[in-house]
């Protein structure tokens, strides 16, 4: 006997309205929960916590910021998404698309275009660092390069280790619980969203991938950020299977991670910053086609049809 989906007949928008309600419901829940953990385990008030947060430099206050960006995630992209589906759907893991293993070769090209997309999207990141706002809106592009520099050093704080279990709980924590946290939300639920209210597979690609990229409030990146969302999109629209979109995510999180690593442990000589970048025409319009090239071959074996 199946269980009842007491939500599943409700309208589209309807069913957004719903996702975004238990999204604000459990971020509240586990970023007030987390900072009250964060007040009794160092032993601080709440004021003085969220600047720690915020500008984390001792070695106690990153590995809390850690578990405080954990319980963050689960709560905004994992619990949300459980409990969504749960109202909606019969069956969670098969309204997800996560209720079938992906077929081999779609993972390992989705693995290789993380690498081949990497000129052309250093050359839209470097145009969009260089967008600049009219004066009247100097005050939002202020705002924005504070977000960005307040993220930057948190970021680094994170990243900075020189030890494997440190770089493993790097992986873990900004590639593996991202990667399946916000594909859950992004693609599991929200694209499906929008096709159903859009009716157009390739809107909803769209719109779900500018979504993605807000969310992150880093605005230097949107422009390669909505690239990589739409990319992350059509994996899912032709594979019809979250776990390919899944492994994009991870691989690129991780690369990252490890590159960082071995950089600053003086491993390779090329910064983060500086891998997969170059200031040839030539190789950024490439990386862009074979990108394409590689993603279509994709749709080729999953037997992608958009009629059905």
């Amino acid at each position: 006997m199946k269980r009842t989906a007491f939500f599943e007949f409700i309208s589209p928008w309807g069913k957004l309205l719903l996702l975004i309600g238990l999204v604000i419901l459990f971020a509240i829940f586990t970023a007030f929960g987390g900072l009250l953990i964060g007040k009794f385990y160092l032993d601080t008030d709440l004021v003085s916590l969220a600047e720690m947060l915020s500008n984390p430099t001792e070695g106690k206050i990153i590995a809390f910021t850690k578990f405080y960006q954990f319980i963050n995630q689960v709560g905004v992209f994992i619990l949300p998404v459980l409990l969504y589906t749960y109202l909606v759907s019969n069956s969670s893991f098969e309204y997800l698309r996560i209720n079938k293993s992906p077929l081999t070769i779609s993972i390992l090209i989705a693995s290789i275009v993380v690498f081949t997309v990497l000129p052309f999207l250093n050359y839209i990141s470097q145009i969009n660092m260089e967008m600049s706002f009219p004066h009247s809106l100097a005050w939002l592009e202020e705002w924005m390069m504070e977000k960005e520099f307040q993220a930057k050093i948190i970021t680094e704080a994170f990243l900075k280790t020189n030890t494997i279990s440190g770089l493993l709980i790097n992986i873990f924590i900004i590639a593996l619980v991202p990667a399946i946290g916000e594909e859950l939300l992004f693609r599991g639920v929200m694209l499906r969203l929008f096709k159903d209210i859009f009716t157009n597979v390739h809107i909803a690609v769209f719109v779900s991938a500018v979504i993605f990229s807000l969310f992150h409030l880093q605005f230097f990146g949107f422009l390669p950020r909505v690239f990589l969302g739409m990319i992350l999109g059509y994996l899912f629209v032709y594979t019809r299977n979250l776990w390919v979109p899944i492994v994009f995510h991870f691989v690129n999180n991780a690369a990252s991670v490890i590159v960082y690593y071995l950089y600053e442990n003086k491993y390779i000589s090329t910064s983060i910053d500086d891998f997969g970048s170059t200031n040839s025409i030539v190789y950024i319009i490439g990386s862009l086609l074979i990108s394409a090239w590689l993603i279509i071959i994709i749709r080729q074996r999953e037997n992608y049809d958009l009629l059905k």
